[in-house]
């Protein structure tokens, strides 16, 4: 009866300590995960112009705004962030085969979608956007998850200058 109980035990204990290091290794992974960040080789205003116009291009697509985050944080108070603009776009045929159904209306938060064009403190301009792919993995096998798919493809056109391409990590 001892030998079960400490093999009870050991599997409890063996079950937590697994559960600690999954849950460690996905806080440490996740940032990679979600967010994609690519440097770019052009300077800032040029890298804001060339993807606006890659999105008004790309069949369906068009920018709905660009917020100058860094007058944003100076207007409200905050300290200056060096330039940063948010580039908002959609794709009006996608967001309406995505938020026809009650069920998937809760997707209307990430819309529409964002690239942030920003110049790191070394002077680097640098894109950051949300993983597609780990999106459109997460939804796998349903309505939304095919739509994100689409959405992927579409993306990885416009940003195709960048030879971007999502992946997990």
């Amino acid at each position: 009866m001892s030998n079960n109980r400490g093999i009870f035990i050991g599997a409890i204990l063996g079950l937590v300590f697994s559960l600690f290091v999954s849950g460690l290794a996905f806080k440490v992974a996740a940032p990679k995960m979600f967010f994609k960040e690519v440097s770019v080789p052009h300077d800032f205003d040029k890298t804001v112009e060339m993807i606006q116009s890659r999105i008004n291009k790309q069949d369906g697509w068009h920018v709905t705004d660009v917020i100058d985050q860094q007058k944003e944080v100076l207007d409200n108070g905050g300290a200056d962030v060096g330039k940063i603009k948010i580039i908002k776009f959609c794709n009006g045929k996608l967001s309406g085969e995505m938020l026809s159904a009650d069920s998937s209306k809760f997707m209307a938060a990430k819309m529409p979608l964002s690239i942030a064009v920003y110049e790191k403190s070394d002077g680097r301009v640098t894109i950051g956007l949300m993983n597609g792919y780990v999106m459109a993995r997460l939804f796998s096998g349903t309505r939304e998850g095919e739509i994100m798919e689409e959405v992927v493809k579409d993306i990885e056109e416009i940003l195709g200058f960048l030879h971007f391409r999502f992946t997990i990590f």
